[in-house]
């Protein structure tokens, strides 16, 4: 069984940023003769029930996907070299009226915003805890995103409540163009490339899936399982517990942010806390993520957890810490995903 490597990753966001890097990592691959596999990414513009084409992935957990899918490819020796890429342009590719209707995932009479307060409201009768309690929890959560992001200036309109249970800051803002891709191959294979950075391993990815999404599956959403399931698989693929590891200060993460209830039950069910009670003192000691998530990094669509694994990747490069984990989530939940990356000595 062959293991996964990333030797190459880079992003662009609204102009900043250079994918050299990656094109040239791609022209050694067509050099070395190696057959390359491409897995896309949608763009919002794709819309969300229209039919997914093959080697395609959508939604917040897609880019987790397309890992998963090409980590066993590579492990069972069917692909010798995967390029995982996603392209989108929301804040100059679309008008605000396309914008707005493309979100409308759920039908234009239940945003986004009210499904996910829907599920936090299941979630806090799942957990025992009150409305007051949650709102507590998510301004912890902000705290932590902002010291991981301390150059951050708010629109003080971010921090007007939205919903009975969420402000504009615990949202995701979506509103940028960015394009970025992840270039796999084989451990046997690495000889054929001048890598200029460290190979990263994919150690192990996690994905599941609940049995459908929205208003009528808000109940099987807010347990969570199937996030457990998606950690235990990751862990049991990289022989390891990474919570341990990180609540040791032994590795890295970057949660999926947006809207606090998907980050407190990474926290809960990835057994990084005992209860939700241990959460503030947690969050005080611990950064989530490493430049202040999807709500101050900022992210577009369904490429927040490709951003997500590319930032990881270029962080572990350099990084006295050899291991990360990467939080991926689609739709309401319906769809987790965990991937744990390592440098090897």
């Amino acid at each position: 069984m062959h293991q996964a490597y990333i030797i190459a990753a880079a992003g662009r966001q609204d102009g900043q940023g250079s994918l050299a890097e990656l094109d040239s990592m791609r022209e050694q691959v067509t050099e070395a003769g190696l057959k390359l596999e491409h897995l896309v990414i949608d763009p919002m513009g794709a819309g969300w029930d229209t039919p997914i084409a093959r080697n395609h992935f959508r939604s917040g957990c897609g880019p987790l996907e397309a890992l998963a899918y090409a980590q066993t490819q590579l492990r069972e020796g069917a692909f010798e070299a995967v390029f995982i890429e996603g392209s989108d342009a929301i804040k100059t590719g679309y008008s605000r009226e396309e914008r707005t209707s493309l979100m409308q995932v759920y039908g234009k009479d239940y945003p986004l915003t009210e499904a996910y307060t829907d599920l936090a409201r299941y979630f806090c009768r799942e957990q025992g805890m009150t409305f007051d309690d949650f709102r507590q929890l998510r301004d912890a959560l902000f705290s932590n995103y902002q010291r991981s992001a301390p150059d951050t200036h708010l629109n003080p309109e971010w921090l007007e409540p939205q919903t009975e249970l969420f402000r504009g800051v615990d949202c995701a803002n979506p509103y940028t163009d960015y394009t970025g891709g992840l270039l796999l191959t084989r451990d046997d294979l690495l000889g054929s490339f001048d890598l200029t950075q460290p190979a990263i391993e994919v150690a192990g990815v996690g994905i599941g899936y609940a049995q459908g999404d929205g208003a009528d599956y808000l109940d099987e959403l807010a347990s969570y399982w199937h996030l457990e399931k998606a950690l235990h698989y990751a862990n049991l693929q990289a022989e390891m517990e990474f919570a341990e590891l990180f609540n040791s200060g032994d590795a890295l993460l970057e949660a999926y942010t947006c809207y606090p209830v998907v980050p407190l039950a990474l926290l809960l069910h990835g057994k990084f806390v005992d209860a939700w009670q241990a959460i503030p003192a947690w969050l005080a000691q611990h950064p989530l993520t490493l430049k202040g998530g999807m709500n101050l990094n900022r992210a577009p669509w369904n490429l927040p957890a490709l951003r997500a694994l590319i930032e990881m990747t270029q962080t572990l490069h350099h990084h006295p810490i050899t291991m990360g984990g990467v939080h991926g989530n689609g739709g309401l939940g319906y769809k987790q995903g965990f991937a744990i990356l390592r440098r090897n000595p």
